[in-house]
C-alpha cells in the first residue's frame, strides 16, 4: 500500500530576529505568530488543518540550510511523501535567494510538491510550469541582504563588547560561571580546584595522559559532567578525563584573568566556516576577569606542554586511522607509532573502570576482515546490479508498449470526440430519433468515460516506470563502481574513504562495519 503524503508548514525564528527586533516587531517574527498565521490562512481556504505537521527552527539563521526541521523536511520531500508546505513569508524558509530559487522551481516541481508563501502571494499550484516571477526573485535577494546586513551588525557590536572585556561567548568554560552581573564570569570554586591542580601537576612535569589516570581514578568529575549536575545540557557526558579534556584546560589562556577575543573568524558573513589564528596573532583582552592561576604557573605548564611535543613524521597514512570505534565507549580506536601493531581504545589509557581495556586487536587481522567484507559486499552488488539491469531493460520494453498503447487510447478518445460532435449535429438536423440520440449519446459518454480512465493508468504506469528508470540512471556510475571494486587485494585510504563510514570494535574481536554506500546502493540492490 502506498504511503499517503503529508502536509507540512514551517516555522522559522533566528537568534538575529530576536536580537534586533523589539516590542511588536520581536512577536510579529515569534513561532507563535508565524504558526497562528498559517493556521488562519488554512481554515480560511478550507484546507485539511488537522492534516498539516508542523517543522519549526528556532534560533537558527534563514541564510543557509543548515538546520534540523527544514533538513528533516527536505528529507521527507525527497523522499516523495511531502504534498503541501506551506510558510508564511518566503525568508522564513531560505533568505539565500538562490537556494529558495533552486527549491521553488527544481525541487518541488520535480516532487510535486505544492509550495505556499503567504506573505508573498505565492503559491504553486497557481504559478503552475512558470518562473516564480521577477518580483519574487528580487524579494529574495532583498531577504538575503537584509541578513547579511543585519549579521555584520550584530558581529560589530558583539566584538565592541568583547573588547571591553565582556564575556559573550556562551557557557562560562570550567572553573568558571556566569556572574551576576551581565556578561560576566566568576569562579566556580568547585570546579578551579581542579583547574589549579592540574595546572600545578603540568608545573610538576606529570604528562597529561598521567593528570587523566589521576584525575579518573580520583572520580573528578569531568567538565562536561559538571556542567550537566547544574543544569540540563544537550551536549553529551563524557565520564571520563582524557588526554584532550586536560590538554584544552592546560592551554586555555582565561585561567590567568586574560581573555583570547578572537581565537578564529568566519571567512565570511552568512559562512560557517572558521579559520583558526594563530595563538601569537591573537589579541589579547587582560584583567577581564579574576584569575584562577598565576600568569607564571600558566607558562610554566606550557613548557611542559611543548616539552611532551611529539615529533613530526610524514609516515603513510594509515587507512584504518578515525575509521575504528570502540564498541563500549565509542572512542576512537589508536595504535600509536608506526611500528605498533595492536589496535585498542583511547580511554583505557586513563581508566580501568570500562571493558574497553578488553578492546583489541591486530592491524593484520582487522585489515583481513575489512578486506574480505569489501570483497563480498561489492560481488553482491555486482551481481545484483546486474539483475537490476535486466529489470531495467524490462521496464524499457514495458514504457514503449504503454507508450503505444497510450497513443491508441488517445486516438480512440480523439475519433470518439468527433463522433459525438456528428451525433449532436445529426439530432440537430432530425436526421436521427430523439430517443435513438439519447441512446448513442450515452453510450459514448460510457466509452469516454473508460477510455480516459484507462488513459490516465497508462500514464501513471509510464510515469512511475520513468522514476524507476531515474533512479537506476542516478545510481548506476556509482553502482558499476562498487562491483568493479570486487577485485581489490590491497586496502587504502582513499578505498576506506569511500566505502567504510565506520569499523566497530567489541571485546572478543567482534566487529560491526558501517557502510557509506548502505543508505544509497545496497538497498536499492537488493
Amino acid at each position: 500500500m502506498k504511503e499517503e503524503k503529508i502536509n507540512a508548514y514551517y516555522l522559522r525564528l533566528s537568534l538575529e530576529d530576536g536580537d534586533v527586533a523589539e516590542g511588536s516587531a520581536a512577536e510579529s517574527l515569534s513561532i507563535a505568530s508565524q504558526r497562528m498565521c498559517i493556521t488562519q490562512y488554512i481554515a480560511e481556504n478550507s484546507l485539511p488543518g488537522d492534516n498539516f505537521i508542523e517543522f519549526a527552527d528556532d534560533g537558527y539563521s534563514g541564510t543557509n540550510m543548515e538546520r534540523p526541521a527544514v533538513q528533516r523536511l527536505l528529507e521527507l520531500v525527497r523522499e516523495g511523501r511531502v504534498k503541501t508546505i506551506i510558510v508564511r513569508d518566503l525568508s522564513r524558509f531560505a533568505r539565500n535567494y538562490l537556494q529558495a530559487g533552486h527549491y521553488l522551481e527544481f525541487i518541488f516541481p520535480m516532487y510535486e510538491v505544492r509550495f505556499i508563501s503567504i506573505n508573498d502571494h505565492y503559491d504553486s499550484e497557481i504559478y503552475g510550469e512558470n518562473p516564480v516571477g521577477l518580483d519574487l526573485a528580487i524579494k529574495n535577494l532583498l531577504n538575503e541582504m537584509y541578513s547579511r546586513d543585519i549579521s555584520r551588525k550584530i558581529k560589530s557590536t558583539v566584538d565592541l563588547k568583547k573588547r571591553r572585556g565582556e564575556y559573550v561567548y556562551g557557557t562560562a568554560p570550567y572553573g568558571y560561571k556566569k556572574g551576576s552581573e551581565r556578561n560576566t564570569i566568576v569562579p566556580d570554586e568547585e570546579a578551579a580546584v581542579t583547574v589549579r591542580r592540574i595546572f600545578r601537576l603540568a608545573s610538576e612535569q606529570v604528562s597529561i595522559s598521567e593528570i587523566a589516570r589521576i584525575l579518573n581514578k580520583e572520580k573528578i568529575p569531568t567538565p562536561s559532567a559538571h556542567l550537566a549536575r547544574y543544569r540540563s545540557s544537550k551536549y553529551k557526558v563524557y565520564p571520563y578525563w582524557s588526554w584532550d579534556s586536560v590538554k584544552n584546560i592546560l592551554v586555555n589562556r582565561i585561567y590567568t584573568g586574560d581573555t583570547e577575543i578572537f581565537k578564529s573568524h568566519v571567512v565570511k558573513v552568512g559562512s560557517s566556516h572558521t579559520k583558526q589564528i594563530p595563538p601569537p596573532e591573537r589579541e589579547i583582552a587582560e584583567g577581564t576577569h579574576e584569575a584562577l592561576i598565576s600568569h607564571e604557573l600558566y607558562e610554566m605548564a606550557q613548557k611542559t606542554i611543548k616539552s611532551r611535543k611529539k615529533k613530526a613524521h610524514t609516515a603513510e597514512i594509515n587507512p584504518l586511522t578515525s575509521k575504528l570505534i570502540c564498541g563500549c565507549c565509542g572512542s576512537k580506536l589508536s595504535k600509536g607509532k608506526t611500528q605498533n601493531k595492536t589496535w585498542a581504545c583511547t580511554k583505557a589509557r586513563y581508566t580501568d573502570e570500562t571493558d574497553c581495556r578488553f578492546v583489541k586487536i591486530n592491524e593484520e587481522e582487522i585489515t583481513g576482515i575489512i578486506l574480505r567484507a569489501i570483497q563480498k559486499e561489492c560481488a553482491l552488488a555486482d551481481l545484483s546490479w546486474s539483475e537490476q539491469r535486466q529489470i531495467y531493460t524490462q521496464s524499457k520494453q514495458e514504457k514503449q508498449r504503454l507508450s503505444e498503447k497510450l497513443k491508441i487510447g488517445e486516438k480512440a478518445l480523439t475519433k470518439l470526440e468527433k463522433e459525438k460532435e456528428e451525433l449532436l449535429i445529426m439530432a440537430v438536423e432530425r436526421k436521427i430519433a430523439q430517443d435513438s440520440y439519447q441512446k448513442q449519446k450515452e453510450e459514448m459518454r460510457q466509452k469516454t468515460a473508460s477510455l480516459n480512465a484507462e488513459i490516465a493508468e497508462l500514464q501513471r504506469q509510464i510515469n512511475e516506470l520513468q522514476k524507476q528508470d531515474q533512479e537506476f540512471e542516478a545510481k548506476n556510475k556509482s553502482a558499476e563502481k562498487l562491483g568493479a571494486l570486487q577485485n581489490i587485494d590491497k586496502l587504502t585510504p582513499e578505498i576506506m574513504q569511500k566505502l567504510v563510514k565506520k569499523v566497530t570494535v567489541y571485546p572478543e574481536k567482534r566487529i560491526e562495519i558501517t557502510w557509506n554506500f548502505a543508505d544509497n546502493i545496497v538497498p536499492f540492490l537488493k
